[in-house]
């Protein structure tokens, strides 16, 4: 049991130091002090990551499995972006700001992350000018995709944004693994305008 844990443990720092590398070349040193400044976690289906409302002393990468980030509005969840394998994910607002957080993150089916605390964190930031680089380019991609997403919500109408990205392949991604009604959300639409549309252009595609 204990063989295969650490198997799957070191499954997950090779798919993140693979990551990592995309932005930056990760020296031995700095693999050694991830090694040493980091916990591998699982999360079972459903389980909270992030609660909104509490400061998030975590950054999460995503080695297996999927999360969501949504805040809570009249019993809904509203989803402002979906965290698959590959991924580092956290509310930055909170990690980084010392804030409260305003979202809450779910595995929405089991999931394996590398976990770096706070004190982690900045033991890092402190020490490495290598994980400094990686850090400022995630959160360069990230800047990227939110303003692209921001600007797709804005310009189009629901059908335009179901067109976009059904046309980049994300919604086919998005429906292995969460229910349509979270990708409506996420479009910014009910579930039957989502489902409608979908249906129309599926057909037209076809």
């Amino acid at each position: 049991m204990e063989d295969s844990r650490k198997m799957l443990y070191d499954v997950a720092y090779e798919k993140m130091f693979a990551v990592m590398n995309r932005y930056h070349p990760v020296s031995e040193s700095l693999r050694e002090m991830i090694y040493d400044n980091s916990v591998p976690s699982h999360f079972s289906k459903g389980e909270l990551l992030l609660t909104e409302s509490r400061e998030c002393n975590v950054l999460f990468f995503i080695a297996s499995g999927f999360c969501s980030c949504f805040y809570n509005k009249d019993g809904k969840e509203c989803i402002m972006r979906f965290a698959g394998e590959g991924n580092f994910c956290t509310s930055w607002h909170s990690f980084l700001g010392k804030q409260r957080s305003l979202i809450n993150i779910k595995a929405t089916e089991e999931t394996m992350a590398v976990c770096f605390t706070r004190e982690h964190f900045d033991r890092l930031w402190d020490e490495s000018t290598e994980f400094i680089v990686v850090i400022c380019r995630i959160l360069e991609m990230y800047a990227i995709e939110s303003e692209e997403k921001i600007f797709r919500m804005r310009s189009n109408q629901a059908e335009g944004r179901v067109r976009h990205y059904m046309d980049t392949h994300e919604i086919h991604y998005l429906m292995k693994h969460v229910p349509r009604y979270n990708i409506a959300s996420y479009l910014d639409m009910t579930q039957e305008t989502f489902s409608k549309i979908f249906t129309q252009l599926n057909k037209e595609q076809k």
